[in-house]
């Protein structure tokens, strides 16, 4: 009896199991306010045939849609850039099926892109389709039409993020956009990169040996810079999925963000200015301002030993040294994030960032 009871308890829990489901995305349109599927038993001895998906159309019909959004706004048109870091990102968080800023290394986008030979200030955005829980078939339409949704979601409907991706993907200053788009039988990842590169570089920032920090190179436009801001971060370590999977929706720089937690009013460890009394040493004028300025602010600030700009009718060069010894006796080995200020000469209110160029100091 006891024998019988168990073989029936088997076949019948056979019995019950529910068969594998596909699903299939429902028309969606931009303005939608969610995706829907209609699912349908998998026919294992008929099995759908997997559609084909072009991956450069999807990457130029995104750009056609932010470039779409960005006329709209009265923000310049970009153009497409080469760095692989967002197809590179959006590969990796595929397997999460999750959002993240950070990769398994560790590193936040501004990392990423310089480590890969980024050249000018990036800033990026996330998007992550789909479900782990549902297995969907995704054709060319469909992605196109996810691309175009996450697009009006990220512009239009930013609400819970404060409009940060809607402001970084109109951003005036923007001028080439990187595309990261994966898929698999789940979810769907869009990663934008959006790139500011307007300095062809003579020397990229490094920080030698002996602790000197150095770069030159042209704006291609007439131009103030106003100072150099530089941020510092951890060496980075590697991440788990599920400490990926918790970090924060949002990134800054410096370790005041870190995969952890994002604090507000990340400030700079250091700030380099020029010499704008040429009466007095850069050391002398140095010691003035720290003096004068330290009570009120817990930033280093540094005049440089070298300061030498060139301007241009369209143009603007220089040359910038200084020596950050005393800085880096302090923090030490790690990430060094340098961001350039500039003011183009015909908006001069209008401020700018022109890198966040990551130098790895090991």
């Amino acid at each position: 009896m006891l024998l019988i009871i168990g073989g029936g308890f088997l076949v019948t829990g056979d019995f019950f199991k529910q068969p594998p489901q596909i699903c299939f995305l429902q028309p969606l349109e931009k303005t939608s306010i969610d995706l829907y599927y209609e699912c349908e038993d998998f026919d294992e001895e008929n099995p759908i045939k997997l559609a084909k998906i072009d991956h450069d159309e999807l990457v130029l019909h995104s750009l056609e849609l932010i470039n779409e959004d960005r006329e709209r706004y009265n923000a310049p048109l970009v153009e497409l850039g080469t760095s692989s870091t967002a197809q590179e990102h959006a590969e990796e968080l595929l397997n999460l099926c999750m959002t993240s800023y950070w990769d398994s290394k560790g590193m936040k986008p501004y990392m990423r892109y310089s480590a890969a030979g980024g050249e000018g200030a990036i800033n990026e955005n996330i998007a992550v389709i789909g479900t782990p829980e549902i297995q969907k078939y995704w054709t060319q339409d469909d992605l196109e039409e996810i691309l175009a949704w996450s697009q009006h979601q990220m512009v239009e409907r930013d609400e819970l993020s404060e409009f940060r991706h809607s402001m970084n993907i109109l951003h005036y200053d923007h001028n080439y956009l990187n595309v990261g788009i994966a898929w698999n039988n789940f979810c769907v990842t869009i990663v934008h990169q959006f790139e500011d590169r307007y300095i062809e570089w003579k020397q990229k920032p490094i920080l030698t040996l002996n602790k000197e920090f150095i770069l030159a190179g042209q704006v291609n436009f007439n131009a103030t810079i106003d100072q150099i801001d530089i941020f510092y971060d951890p060496i980075p370590m590697p991440l788990s999925d599920q400490e990926l999977m918790t970090s924060p929706p949002l990134y800054g720089f410096g370790h005041i963000c870190s995969h952890i937690m994002c604090s507000d009013g990340s400030l700079p460890v250091a700030t380099v200015l020029p010499n704008t009394d040429s009466s007095l040493g850069p050391d002398v004028l140095e010691g003035i301002i720290n003096q004068n300025v330290g009570a009120n602010s817990n930033v280093p600030l540094f005049v440089a030993h070298k300061w030498e700009i060139t301007h241009g009718e369209d143009f603007t060069t220089f040359s910038i040294e200084e020596d950050l010894d005393r800085l880096l006796n302090l923090t030490g080995k790690g990430v060094y994030t340098v961001l350039v200020w500039a003011s183009p000469a015909d908006s001069p209110a209008d401020g700018m960032v022109l890198t966040t160029i990551s130098i790895f100091f090991l």
